[in-house]
């Protein structure tokens, strides 16, 4: 009796080092807190200010034109007279919401390629690593304004050519650490204990990619923030007078001398949606490079 309770307490105490160790292991550290709150934050104020905001941003008034920030027009005003912080607010939709849309298709579609190539191993996973291997040996930003070209002008062209590209990104990934993942003994066991293909995916792969792809997205969301504009200022995506920051840029860059307000709101909401989205990657990769240290400690 008295050896079976020892067992039992031993037990226990294990069973609540293990918790503690793995509620360590799992919590957020200040920093990647802080810079999610930062981004909500960030992201609320600029999708919502179009509702709170009630200025129309494709209302002229040309005894306006290039006007100064002021209180009436606390961005100042375009060379028709349209509020620039309404337009950057209306633009908001675009730049970020389609940025996010193209990393969702690239995601879910580099993903189901990536590991359909890894646990099929035949023919066609061959040439789908080829086709990977292939298609990142382009300069991708020359590759996707080649093709958005060749598409021709709209902002749905250019989230085909971006997505076109960067599905790879997270293909790649998913195809090299499956293909090592199901070298393991552990998997292997479950393989032969009769485990079907989607079991394995669910409750041992997935799980151990998902720190990578979810590091990957964050820091492929701010390149597509910046794609995005970049393919507005060329004159390939979004045209006006429609609001995106990227082309708010391009219809205002003959004004740097005399209006510099023009390009400098539109490439400051640029620079702080990218510089965040960047932040939080470089802090989770932090966290997940010591939750794995600890792990394997």
């Amino acid at each position: 009796m008295l050896e079976t309770s020892a067992v039992n307490a031993g037990n226990l105490a294990d069973t609540k080092v293990s918790s503690a160790r793995l509620r360590a292991t799992t919590a957020w550290p200040l920093s990647l807190k802080l810079l999610l709150v930062l981004t909500a934050a960030w992201l609320a104020i600029v999708l919502s200010g179009s509702y709170w905001y009630n200025v129309d941003p494709y209302a002229m008034d040309f005894s306006r034109s290039l006007q100064s920030p002021s209180a009436e027009h606390l961005l100042g005003c375009d060379r028709m007279g349209r509020d620039v912080l309404a337009r950057l607010f209306h633009g908001a939709w675009t730049s970020l919401a389609l940025a996010a849309v193209i990393i969702g298709i690239s995601l879910a579609v580099g993903t189901v390629i990536g590991l359909w190539s890894a646990l099929r191993q035949g023919w066609i996973a061959s040439l789908l690593a080829a086709l990977m291997n292939a298609l990142l040996s382009f300069p991708q930003n020359l590759a996707v304004i080649l093709v958005a070209g060749l598409l021709g002008v709209g902002i749905w062209h250019s989230v085909m050519a971006l997505c076109l590209f960067w599905w790879i990104h997270f293909a790649r990934i998913c195809y090299c650490r499956s293909v090592s993942l199901l070298k393991e003994e552990y998997i292997r066991q479950a393989r032969l204990s009769g485990e079907s293909s989607w079991t394995l995916v669910r409750l041992y792969i997935l799980p151990m990619l998902k720190g990578q792809l979810i590091l990957t997205a964050l820091l492929d969301l701010s390149a597509a923030i910046l794609a995005l504009s970049t393919l507005s200022f060329l004159g390939l995506s979004t045209q006006p007078p429609e609001p995106e920051w990227g082309t708010m840029l391009f219809e205002n860059r003959a004004y740097l001398q005399n209006a510099p307000h023009l390009l400098f709101f539109p490439a400051l909401f640029i620079f702080i949606s990218a510089l965040l989205c960047n932040l939080l990657g470089q802090s989770y990769a932090r966290y997940s490079e010591q939750n794995n240290r600890h792990n394997h400690q």
